[in-house]
């Protein structure tokens, strides 16, 4: 092994060293840029997106190009800098858009709209739910999140191989009967 790098060291040159160097920062620029900038992989932990993804964590691509809001829409999953928690993410599901009306729920309740209270969303703020109500600590605990703390849209499953997927949209708009 030492032979072959000394052979290596011997035969290269001072341009060609300068290259390699130079490739190897530029490609390592791009994959930083693109991991900030576009997309990233995740893992996500806890039960409160149950069963959607996985409480032992499922590892998840994650669109940086829907930052603060750009592109959402009731029944995304969004990742977003916890409210509570400074340094922390979060992954819940949007149940209403700047302007909405959502049923105003108790913390970890179980049913919806036993309060029958509605409140609507201000502006520049989405309402986020997990999909584990008894278990999640959303928006019913503190409140409609502000546009600016979304940091992506989770957009698959990558990980485990036997659960890759896309994260679908699972809230319909309501359907009336025609009267």
């Amino acid at each position: 092994m030492e032979r072959l790098f000394r052979q290596v060291l011997g035969q290269a040159t001072p341009g060609a060293i300068f290259r390699a160097t130079f490739n190897g920062v530029g490609f390592f620029c791009a994959c930083t840029l693109f991991w900030e900038h576009l997309f990233t992989v995740q893992l996500s932990e806890g039960p409160s997106m149950y069963p959607t993804f996985s409480t032992r964590g499922d590892y998840l691509l994650i669109s940086r190009l829907h930052r603060q809001g750009k592109g959402i829409e009731v029944g995304d999953v969004v990742r977003f800098y916890h409210p509570s928690f400074l340094g922390v993410n979060g992954a819940k599901r949007v149940v209403g858009m700047p302007g909405d009306f959502v049923s105003k729920d108790p913390p970890f309740s179980t049913e919806i709209g036993e309060e029958q209270e509605m409140i609507q969303v201000p502006e520049g703020h989405v309402y986020l739910v997990g999909d584990n109500l008894p278990w999640s600590r959303d928006s019913r605990n503190y409140g409609p999140v502000p546009l600016g703390l979304i940091n992506g849209k989770i957009m698959a499953r990558v990980w485990p191989p036997s659960k890759i997927q896309w994260v679908a949209n699972t809230l319909q708009p309501a359907q009336f009967a025609e009267d």
